[in-house]
């Protein structure tokens, strides 16, 4: 093997050192002017940054790509001051409480994660039966951007929104119709893929597999997973756009954290998950939006005989038109359909029914929203809006919001929010176990934030937010004074995080950015992954054909448990990555751990130590 590495790393040298002067740069370093800059905040609403009231953040394809390893959310770990992301191996999240999406922003988020909201193009992406996404979908390739929006958006976005959105935006590279990437290194890790993307006059079809593959860390911490990704796209006029996409993702895994497994036998899951949505877009002078019928998917089974099946089948359908120059007007309708069913047929109570419910169950979910954007003077943005959603359950839900920002012509803007957002109880907490409570009520929060942002460039940008939440109903698991069980869900008890982010962005020299954040939270009662301080640096040098890149984070008062139980030591981590590129070839070498710090990411559980890897990309024109 290292034979072959060696002649591999020759050869590719090799044809560097023959047409190094011929290649042209690649720029990663994505900039946008506060003054006149349009973004389209999680596919549904679209304004200008120096209008923009809220706490966003777009992370570029190319950033993706130098600070994540095997999924994209890693880059939002390693560049939102708020943002805290569980990573427990060497590839792979796993599943479950202490694995699947725990993505916490602002000290809301959820264990496994019900309150961050994730998109995939603007739709809900969930399982029916859990109410959390499973990161393991999402991976790296073909994201072109991700978007991140902090602070309560239940308003525009719905359910779960509770702490924020997370919008990844999928779609293909024309520009290279084949790349061929493939990357390996400690703990047994390797990676490859090919994605092939063409036109055709109006038409455009993509596709991409990748294969995963882990050994783990420690014993029973292995990770294998396919990742399958298609589509369609058709140009019907200058206004009127198609597409329709599919994603497939099969995956296995083992994770001796799940249940314990104090037998050391290992407690491996078998996953697939499916996604599809048709996608109907409209973008003339006036009127922007689209319509979307998206699915999701999946079956699962576990070590211990658990098996569920799961569903949700959706539409929505928003407009965004600009009235005039100082009013726009955004609305939308969304309907989801989602449910499952589940079993364990090795798994009885001692009267002898099952552990798992076996029935099947549903809901519907219906919202509508609108919002109004005025500008009453050039440098004045008033927002307002409101959302009404209702649920089989029968519940229903009001979620208004109401923002400002004053933007001054010495690239000073000022902005100030209240948000709402709220939670439906999952399928899982009313009714799979015995720890079900068909009663729970919903989870509700409301936000005021105030924020500054200084911008005298487009390559230095300053932003300093003061946040406080106020959360209520938080459906818990408590103690059963009167069991069996011997536990169960309730609501409750209420919580109001508060913290501040601040965040950095200069061009030390041309082709070298350095951002830096910074995150101060106080949780309240949720302490669960919630660290008291986070800093976080990254620093970027451009060249015409060579890259490095320096980042990590220093976390803080971290705590595996709310109420502050099962506090964790503080860590810190340093990462890097060096490339080399030229025409349509790239070399990469990734070090993570550089210095080899022993952490914890749960009790017990250490998280992976120093690894090298290796990783070439390869495309057509």
């Amino acid at each position: 093997m290292r034979q072959v590495v060696t002649l591999l790393i020759i050869i590719t040298l090799g044809y560097f050192a023959t047409i190094f002067g011929q290649a042209t740069p690649k720029d990663s370093l994505q900039t946008f002017e506060l003054g006149d800059s349009i973004v389209v905040i999680g596919n549904r609403v679209s304004t200008s940054l120096k209008n923009l009231a809220y706490s966003y953040q777009e992370i570029p394809q190319a950033k993706i790509r130098q600070l994540s390893t095997y999924s994209a959310l890693q880059a939002i770990d390693m560049l939102f001051p708020s943002a805290y992301v569980l990573e427990n191996k060497v590839v792979g999240f796993g599943v479950g409480a202490e694995g699947a999406g725990i993505l916490n922003l602002r000290g809301l988020g959820g264990k496994p994660n019900t309150g961050v909201l994730v998109l995939v193009n603007g739709h809900p992406d969930f399982m029916g039966i859990f109410g959390h996404p499973l990161p393991d979908v999402y991976g790296v390739d073909d994201i072109r951007r991700v978007e991140i929006l902090a602070g309560p958006a239940s308003t525009v976005f719905g359910d779960h929104a509770m702490g924020g959105v997370v919008n990844f935006v999928i779609g293909p590279d024309y520009k290279q119709h084949v790349k061929v990437n493939a990357e390996g290194g400690s703990f047994g890790m390797f990676s490859y893929g090919v994605s092939l993307a063409q036109k055709i006059n109006k038409h455009g079809f993509y596709f991409t597999i990748r294969r995963e593959k882990s050994d783990g860390h420690i014993p029973q911490s292995s990770f294998e997973s396919f990742h399958f990704l298609g589509g369609w796209e058709y140009r019907i006029n200058s206004v009127w756009k198609a597409s329709i996409r599919g994603r497939y993702v099969p995956f296995k895994f083992d994770d001796p954290s799940r249940n314990k497994d104090l037998l050391h036998l290992g407690a491996y899951g078998d996953i697939k998950r499916g996604m599809a949505e048709v996608t109907l877009a409209n973008n003339s002078r006036k009127l922007r939006g689209s319509f979307q019928l998206y699915t999701n998917l999946g079956h699962h089974e576990f070590y211990d005989g658990f098996k569920s099946d799961d569903f949700s089948y959706g539409f929505s359908g928003y407009q965004f038109y600009y009235f005039k120059p100082t009013l726009w007007l955004s609305g939308g309708l969304d309907a989801l359909y989602y449910g499952g069913k589940a079993h364990n047929d090795f798994a009885l109570l001692p009267n002898g029914h099952p552990i798992v419910n076996p029935e099947a169950h549903h809901l519907t979910s219906i919202g509508l929203y609108a919002m109004a954007f005025y500008s009453p003077l050039p440098q004045i943005n008033l927002k307002a809006g409101a959302r009404y959603q209702y649920n089989s359950l029968p519940v229903s839900h009001v979620s208004p919001f109401v923002g400002f920002s004053y933007y001054t012509s010495n690239h000073f803007q000022f902005y100030a929010n209240y948000q709402t957002g709220f939670r439906t109880p999952t399928l899982m907490e009313l009714y799979l176990f015995p720890s079900a409570n068909p009663n729970l009520k919903e989870e509700s929060t409301q936000s005021v934030e105030l924020g500054a942002i200084y911008q005298p460039n487009a390559d230095t940008r300053f932003r300093v937010t003061v946040f406080k939440n106020k959360a209520e109903n938080l459906i818990q698991t408590v103690a059963n004074p009167t069991p069996p069980p011997p536990a169960r869900f309730q609501n409750g008890p209420n919580s109001t995080p508060w913290g501040v982010e601040a965040s950095a962005r200069y061009h030390v020299m041309r082709n070298v950015a350095l951002q830096i954040s910074y995150g101060y939270l106080n949780p309240d009662l949720l302490t669960a992954y919630n660290p008291e301080q986070q800093i976080k640096y990254a620093l970027f040098l451009q060249k015409p054909h060579f890259y490095f890149t320096l980042y990590g984070k220093y976390v803080g008062g971290l705590y595996a448990g709310n109420n502050e139980q099962n506090p964790l030591p503080d860590y810190n981590i340093v990462n890097a990555q060096i490339g080399l590129h030229a025409r349509n070839l790239e070399m990469y070498v990734r070090f993570l751990n550089i210095l080899d710090r022993q952490y914890y990411s749960r009790p017990d559980y250490p998280a992976p130590g120093r690894q090298a890897r290796i990783g070439i990309r390869w495309g057509i024109r």
